[in-house]
């Protein structure tokens, strides 16, 4: 038994010594080992997951469209109907109803400010304002009676209460008398030309029916409407252009025009945009509202530019800065660049460059979105 028992023991010992052996010699490697696992785990990759070979693991260059840039003399001008409008058209009319007695203006007529131009019969409202006068004077006086005696103890404070509160409806009632009595005449806010008039004398008229329709004509006004490709040159460069009007019913009258407003709600049947232009200079006296005006759309100074430099469309971003821009590409380097321009006017499927761009420049046509500044690309379509 104790044989047994120095065996067991002579075993244990035997272990204890291979184990401290091998960890004598696995100690040195382990922080490389552990080093390499742990780099491993951290990047989810081994050796046999990395490309080795030459370039594999390089971003490819994006593709794009580019297109040569041409020279060609192109007629720079258009000419768009218009019509012509005063500076404001106001329909004015009673704001309560009664019978008129007096309509002071007749189509043609020119009114200054103030001047009176209808008026209803006034005797019910100055009545009105007699009875509330007279309802005034009253409460006014009960008030000042009901103050006296509460302050020598006569009266209740609450009679006086009662009497001011009567006070201040009397007091609203002949306010509003008053001002309804105001309200039987209609007066000119501005200097202006009657229009036309929509009613006679000594007939019965409803608030808001109109009554005299005026015209402002301190300023003349011409309105066009353009199509999306030009209105959007029109809003990106709007002091490119000269614009100049004539008018079929005046001969010999032509204007230079200012653009005043450019309404960006487009007419979703013909796809076109409102621009108004105010008329500048001396105004022909022959020249009415409504009468018809050709526009004549050029470049500014055309003559000095025989040759026009032309683009595609689709090269243009006008989206994405206050100005538009074009990708040019540098064929020595292989890279873009964005670089700002002045637009001219469009040329079926192309557009006119004033400024920014040179003859015989490759600009990317197609991709352009997709593009950063110095960033090499490859090319196609030239």
């Amino acid at each position: 038994m104790n044989s047994n028992r120095k065996t067991r023991r002579l075993k244990q010992l035997m272990s204890v010594v291979l184990v401290a052996g091998v960890a004598a010699v696995a100690i040195p490697f382990a922080p490389s080992f552990l080093t390499d696992v742990l780099a491993q785990t951290a990047t989810g990759t081994t050796e046999a997951d990395v490309d080795t070979r030459p370039g594999a693991n390089e971003e490819r260059p994006i593709t794009v469209e580019v297109t040569r840039v041409i020279s060609r003399s192109v007629n720079q001008s258009r000419t768009v109907a218009g019509r012509v409008e005063p500076a404001r058209t106001v329909d004015f009319a009673f704001q309560i109803s009664g019978q008129i007695v007096r309509l002071a203006v007749e189509p043609g007529d020119s009114v200054r400010a103030d001047d009176v131009i209808a008026e209803l019969d006034p005797v019910d409202f100055e009545l009105t304002v007699d009875r509330a006068q007279a309802s005034f004077d009253l409460a006014n006086s009960e008030r000042e009676r009901a103050a006296d005696l509460a302050e020598r103890g006569v009266a209740a404070d609450a009679r006086l209460e009662t009497a001011r509160a009567q006070f201040a409806q009397a007091d609203v009632a002949l306010r509003e008398a008053r001002r309804r009595l105001t309200q039987t005449q209609i007066v000119a806010p501005f200097d202006a030309i009657v229009a036309r008039t929509f009613v006679e004398e000594y007939v019965n008229i409803t608030s808001a029916a109109p009554v005299a329709r005026l015209q402002d004509l301190s300023e003349m006004l011409v309105v066009i409407s353009l199509p999306e490709e030009l209105a959007a040159i029109a809003r990106a460069t709007p002091g490119t252009f000269h614009i100049m009007a004539s008018f079929p019913a005046v001969p010999g009258y032509t204007a230079p025009l200012v653009l005043r407003s450019f309404a960006t709600d487009a007419d979703q049947t013909a796809q076109t945009y409102d621009l108004e232009f105010a008329i500048t200079g001396d105004i022909d006296a022959r020249l009415l509202p409504g009468m018809t005006a050709d526009v004549r759309i050029s470049i500014a100074a055309e003559e000095s530019r025989p040759q026009a430099i032309i683009v595609p469309v689709s090269a243009v971003d006008t989206t994405s800065r206050p100005d538009p821009s074009i990708w040019v590409y540098n064929e020595s380097s292989g890279q873009v660049s964005r670089r700002s321009v002045q637009l001219g006017l469009p040329v079926d499927d192309e557009v006119v460059i004033l400024d920014g761009l040179e003859g015989n420049e490759l600009v990317v046509s197609g991709g352009w979105w997709r593009l950063s500044d110095d960033q090499a690309v490859v090319v196609s379509g030239f």
